[in-house]
């Protein structure tokens, strides 16, 4: 039971810091939480220092606990990852997954990026919906274990920046055009060298973007 109520209280708090809910810098305290999920300080407690470790928040020094700031070097990180990593869990799915289940995840993507392409005005939300779901996808059937559980962090991340900077929409449809052609060319059976090169040429044209909404941040 104490180790469901330090789940509960972990993902209620990240949940509220990925959608922006406590924002950069805010303090949480363990009162707050504890009264809000009618719990324990302890479970609380607990969950902050896992937050921690996966650079959510900050305990500081007094012990008071703050959300982890969105800057420049977070931004960096996280697409310094993707550009290394995220080609090759694409890569690993496509050598390890059974080829029926892989050919079938990828048309319902196809078909809903489609759809949404289609759209004049893409909601925000539902565009962070699919993408998420797209990404963790590769991640979740790449076969490696570490990478799987990196790379998920690395989006969750990512997911958060995004509700921070607000990303344009026609960049979001470029973006999805992006990985319809993307995943054109995995079911075509083009070379894995030149998917992962579109790939690192999705991630680069997507650092871009965010570098032009850094303003939203006051950097």
């Amino acid at each position: 039971m104490k180790t469901d109520l330090r789940v509960l209280a972990y993902n209620y708090i990240k949940d509220k810091i990925l959608n922006n809910e406590y924002t950069s810098n805010q303090i949480i305290s363990e009162k707050m939480i504890s009264d809000e999920l009618s719990i324990s300080k302890t479970p609380v407690k607990e969950a902050f220092l896992y937050l921690e470790s996966e650079n959510f928040v900050v305990i500081n020094p007094r012990k008071s606990v703050s959300v982890r700031e969105v800057d420049l070097k977070l931004i960096k990180d996280i697409f310094q990852v993707r550009v290394r990593i995220e080609p090759l869990i694409v890569e690993l799915t496509i050598n390890s997954m059974n080829k029926e289940k892989l050919t079938k995840s990828l048309l319902d993507f196809k078909k809903k990026f489609t759809k949404m392409s289609g759209m004049k005005n893409v909601d925000n939300n539902e565009f962070d919906k699919l993408y998420d779901n797209y990404r963790y996808f590769f991640a979740d059937n790449c076969g490696n274990l570490f990478f799987s559980e990196q790379m998920n962090l690395v989006y969750d991340h990512l997911h958060r920046i995004r509700k921070v900077l607000y990303g344009n929409a026609a960049r979001r449809l470029e973006a999805l055009e992006e990985h319809i052609y993307i995943i054109n060319c995995i079911l075509d059976n083009s070379t894995i060298e030149f998917v992962k090169e579109l790939c690192e040429k999705h991630i680069e044209e997507a650092q871009m973007d965010f570098f032009k909404n850094l303003d939203n941040l006051n950097i």
